[in-house]
């Protein structure tokens, strides 16, 4: 038994896409005449709910299968094919797609020029949107190192204060913890331009999606 599956149609509708595939599957029977006339046999094959028959009308069908005659010369062998196709609709809220998702329905040949216009519009604004997400997880972890490096430093200089003979290396302490707080100064400021960005982003592809039909 092969199987097979394509998508046939990609339909967007406020901000859901839905694709419609179909599924193939193939079941070959051989059928052999040990007589030594010619015969006709009946192939009986199972009728499963949602399946069709691909170019391939039964002689007979019953509640729960297809019957197929084949005439076989005497001795004769042969092999008989049958083809079903069973179609799936499945819906996806692109919102909460990541771009590689899209991607796969930007390549697929079935797709109009219009509706993958659309979609690599759609696919472009999520890869700056993770892209932007990216600097801010980058920005984050940079932001936590230095505030934990400020706090080693702060004790160290508690530290040192109590000790006698140790003001040199107060004060190193005291300008690294100076320059670093004109770190953290710019990369906050750098997390908040960051965000808005995102912000903008979000709504430009919030408007995208929305107005985006095929």
């Amino acid at each position: 038994m092969l199987f097979r599956s394509r998508v046939r149609e990609v339909r967007l509708r406020r901000g859901v896409l839905t694709a419609t595939s179909a599924i193939r599957e193939r079941r070959t029977y051989t059928i052999r005449n040990v007589d030594a006339k010619p015969k006709l046999l009946v192939i009986e094959h199972p009728a499963r709910p949602g399946y069709q028959l691909v170019n391939l009308k039964p002689a007979e069908t019953t509640a729960n299968a297809w019957r197929f005659e084949v005439k076989l010369a005497a001795g004769a062998t042969e092999k008989f094919l049958v083809e079903e196709e069973r179609q799936l609709a499945n819906s996806y809220a692109l919102a909460g797609q990541t771009p590689d998702f899209l991607l796969t329905f930007v390549e697929n040949k079935e797709l109009s020029a219009k509706a993958r216009a659309q979609l690599e519009r759609i696919l472009t604004q999520k890869r700056e949107i993770a892209s932007v997400d990216r600097q801010i997880a980058e920005a984050q972890t940079q932001l936590g190192e230095l505030i934990q490096d400020q706090e080693r430093l702060r004790q160290n200089i508690e530290s040192l204060n109590r000790v006698s003979g140790q003001q040199a290396q107060v004060q190193k302490y005291a300008a690294q913890l100076a320059e670093q707080e004109g770190r953290v100064a710019a990369l906050r400021d750098r997390l908040g331009e960051l965000r808005k960005k995102k912000a903008l982003l979000e709504g430009e592809l919030n408007t995208l999606i929305e107005t985006a039909e095929f």
